[in-house]
C-alpha cells in the first residue's frame, strides 16, 4: 500500500514539473516574439518630415516663389481694373472669377518648383536610408524615423552646388 502511494505522489511531482517546463516555454516563446520595442523604432522603415521646417520664411526659393506670386496677383489687379472699366456688374463677376482661376493655376504653376525641390530631397534621403514611406510629422502620434535635418540639409547643399 505505501509503494502506491509514492507512485501517486511521484505522479504528481512529474505532472507538476512537466506543467512548469510547458508554461515556461511559452513564456519564453511569447517575450522572443514580441521582441523589445525600444530597439524596434530605429530599424523601421517608415520616415517622417516635419515641413515647416524645411520651408522656411527665410527659404530663398520660397521667398522668390511668393515675390513671383504677388506679382502676379499685382498685375492681375491692373488687368481686371483696365478690362472691366466698361462692363456691367455680372460681366465683371465673371471676368473676375476667371481671372480668379488664372491666378490660382499660376500660383500652383510657380509654387511647384519650391515643391518639386523639397520632394526631391525627401526621395533621395528616403532612397539613402532605405525608407519605403515618408510622411509629414504632423500626421504621426508616434513612431518613425525623423528625417527632417537631412532634407534640408541635402536642400542647401543642392542650393550651393
Amino acid at each position: 500500500m505505501m509503494s502506491e502511494m509514492g507512485k501517486k505522489k511521484n505522479v504528481k511531482i512529474f505532472s507538476a514539473v512537466i506543467a512548469l517546463v510547458f508554461v515556461l516555454s511559452v513564456a519564453g516563446i511569447a517575450v522572443m516574439q514580441t521582441g523589445n520595442p525600444v530597439n524596434a523604432a530605429p530599424t523601421s522603415n517608415i520616415g517622417v518630415v516635419d515641413t515647416s521646417k524645411i520651408i522656411t520664411p527665410d527659404n530663398q526659393d520660397a521667398v522668390d516663389a511668393q515675390k513671383q506670386w504677388q506679382q502676379a496677383g499685382e498685375d492681375m489687379q491692373k488687368q481686371f481694373e483696365e478690362q472691366s472699366a466698361s462692363m456691367n456688374d455680372e460681366q465683371k463677376q465673371q471676368l473676375f472669377t476667371k481671372m480668379q482661376n488664372e491666378l490660382s493655376q499660376k500660383h500652383e504653376d510657380i509654387f511647384k518648383g519650391v515643391k518639386d525641390k523639397v520632394d526631391n530631397a525627401i526621395s533621395s534621403v528616403a532612397n539613402t536610408k532605405g525608407l519605403s514611406l515618408v510622411v509629414d510629422k504632423r500626421v504621426v502620434l508616434y513612431g518613425g524615423t525623423d528625417i527632417t535635418d537631412q532634407v534640408t540639409k541635402q536642400l542647401s547643399d543642392s542650393k550651393s552646388k
